[in-house]
């Protein structure tokens, strides 16, 4: 357990010399208006065609939930075969 938090601390030296480093050769940039107007209408938008995609994926979703149904009733109708087959009588 002692080497696990001695690599943690070697890990978190490293973050903070590397910090360090970029905070003298990064200088902060101010974004122009424009670029924050867009992205913010891409943003809102974004929530927006999330809903159409969501609405684009239900055929699939109740073909998933057919299939699983079918599947089902198959299974159903095979062990029913099976143990007519094998002559079992059902008490119910």
């Amino acid at each position: 357990m002692g080497k696990g938090k001695n690599l943690a601390d070697a890990s978190m030296a490293k973050i903070s010399s590397m910090e360090h480093r970029l905070s003298g050769a990064l200088k902060p940039v101010a974004p122009r208006q424009e670029f924050v107007h867009g992205l913010g209408q891409r943003i809102q938008a974004g929530n927006q065609t999330s809903f159409v995609h969501t609405v684009a994926n239900w055929p699939i979703l109740a073909l998933l939930i057919a299939g699983f149904v079918s599947l089902a009733v198959l299974l159903a109708m095979v062990t029913r075969a099976l143990l007519a087959l094998s002559g079992k009588k059902r008490t119910a």
